[in-house]
């Protein structure tokens, strides 16, 4: 699957590197997501468990 952008969770870490943009990847009945702009990964949230 591809990374995609989006907005962002409000439970996610904030990227180390400031930027807020933010790209999302289903990954089965995970979404991974990651920064944009470095690439670091944010955290993932199990769907239908989102706050």
């Amino acid at each position: 699957m591809e990374w995609t952008p989006t907005a962002t969770p409000g439970m996610l870490n904030a990227c180390d590197c400031g930027s807020d943009a933010v790209e999302v990847r289903p990954d089965g009945l995970v979404k991974l997501y990651r920064c944009a702009d470095c690439e670091s990964i944010l955290g993932d949230i199990t769907m239908g468990h989102e706050p």
